[in-house]
């Protein structure tokens, strides 16, 4: 089962700082700069260690704490990319990993997330909001994904350094976007980052910087406090070492649990002599603007015999795959805001080219809904390439909202689907969206139910 837990690691590693180095002082300013134009290849390797607490909603609105340990390691070859853009967006690189894995335990839970073989390659991309990650050989899953989001990523390191030259004990205030894309704090309330030229010699310069910001992420209020220190190499012009401590807070989210922990990361970055490893066809292949094929996920349930690809902002809430009431939740979330959920489950197999009378599937809604129904919308019946055959209602009601004031009824929409293939096999789907928002969910109802397959079922 998959639940919440699952997204602690968004926010487990997302960290790092200090390090004690004395460096002789050197009179002349400095040049600290990172340069994409001499294809140079970067071997890095990061440690990560979280520990603190994590803070979920039981029944009935009350919250629990449970302790949360993780560590992560990444071992990968990277070479960076020419700019997509101006600020973030210059910030690129395509990146062939030898290992990424992470262990979790959240009381007594404990999950294991490894890189998979077939997803070795990813390009990397920096933005406002963090840095973005694909594979360009396959789909990658929510886990990987997740898994992907190495704290003091060093494109984001290199944001750090100053852009004009700078001396000894000089200051610099880098721009709002550098604070916001090291944390990935999604919509950004406060925000605050110094870094200082600590000492220097003719082999390296010490960095160090520390901020703090306060904002959304996956509609949760979040603060972290980040300090840290940077290495850089003078003789090669690349970010070599840093040492980052992060301490979190975040309350419990849309899709995500709350957390109070603290993220210790270290990172080793040396110059590579393997340059092969990265041919001249595959750096020309990337493309400045990924399509967004390339950057959808995918979600697999063999038990049930089922996968589909949905954008990123369609995020997995619970998956429940075996058991007496097997069901999958996904959360459609924009800027913070919940817009939609989605649940979806298997039926019992039909008969070959049956399909469910339009008549009986609308007396089934109208009785799960209960009270909550008022009337039926539109309807439709959807055929698709493979030969699916999807039966779509429309319904109006209300659905009473309980809060520490008292309750509210809210006017909802809810969307059914019925898909069923040439074979027999069913699934339902039902989005449930508050009436206001059905414009801004905009058909992707019916984009995330068409690009549903039926594969062969687990045994």
């Amino acid at each position: 089962m998959l639940s919440l837990r699952t997204f602690s690691r968004r926010f487990v590693f997302t960290g790092m700082i200090v390090v004690s180095i004395c460096l002789p002082v050197v009179a002349e300013k400095l040049e600290l700069k990172e340069s994409y134009t001499n294809a140079q290849v970067y071997t890095c390797q990061a440690e990560i260690a979280s520990k603190g607490e994590e803070s979920f909603t039981k029944s009935k609105g009350q919250e629990a704490r449970e302790p949360l340990v993780a560590k992560a390691t990444f071992q990968f070859s990277e070479r960076r990319l020419a700019p997509a853009g101006r600020d973030a967006l210059a910030f690129r690189a395509i990146r062939k990993f030898n290992m990424a894995s992470v262990t979790t335990t959240v009381g007594d839970l404990t999950t294991d997330a490894k890189l998979s073989p077939a997803a070795k390659t990813i390009i990397s991309s920096g933005y406002r909001e963090g840095v973005r990650h694909y594979s360009p050989a396959v789909k990658l899953d929510r886990d990987s994904l997740d898994l992907l989001e190495i704290p003091g990523d060093p494109l984001v390191l290199a944001a750090l350094l100053p852009l004009e030259p700078v001396d000894v004990d000089d200051e610099w205030k880098p721009s709002d976007w550098v604070m916001q894309m090291l944390t990935g704090i999604e919509a950004v309330e406060s925000s605050a980052l110094t870094c200082k030229l600590a000492a220097a010699n003719s082999i390296s310069a010490k960095i160090t910087f520390s901020g703090k910001v306060k904002g959304q992420r996956y509609g949760a209020t979040t603060e972290v406090d980040v300090n840290g220190t940077l290495i850089f190499d003078m003789r090669t012009s690349h970010v070599a070492k840093t040492q980052a401590i992060y301490i979190i807070k975040s309350d419990i989210g849309t899709i995500i649990p709350g957390l109070d922990i603290k993220v210790t990361s270290n990172l080793v970055r040396t110059v590579s002599d393997k340059a092969e490893l990265f041919s001249d066809g595959e750096i020309e292949s990337v493309p400045l603007d990924p399509s967004q094929d390339l950057l959808n996920l995918t979600f697999d349930a063999p038990d049930w015999g089922v996968k589909l690809e949905h954008q990123r902002n369609w995020h997995l809430f619970q998956a429940v795959l075996k058991g007496a009431n097997p069901v999958t939740i996904f959360r459609l979330v924009e800027h913070g805001t919940l817009v939609c959920q989605c649940n979806f489950s298997p039926l019992l197999k039909l008969a070959p080219g049956a399909i469910v009378p339009s008549e009986q599937f609308e007396a089934d809604i109208q009785e799960s809904l209960g009270m909550s129904f008022k009337k039926f919308g539109e309807r439709d019946q959807i055929s698709t390439e493979d030969g699916r055959q999807i039966l779509r209602v429309f319904v109006e009601g209300e659905q009473e909202i309980k809060g520490g004031k008292g309750s509210a009824l809210i006017s909802m929409t809810w969307i059914y689907y019925l898909v069923i293939d040439p074979t027999g096999r069913q699934l339902s789907f039902v989005f449930a969206v508050e009436s206001p928002l059905v414009k801004q969910l905009n058909d992707r109802d019916l984009e995330f139910v068409k690009s549903q397959r039926f594969t062969a079922q687990q045994r």
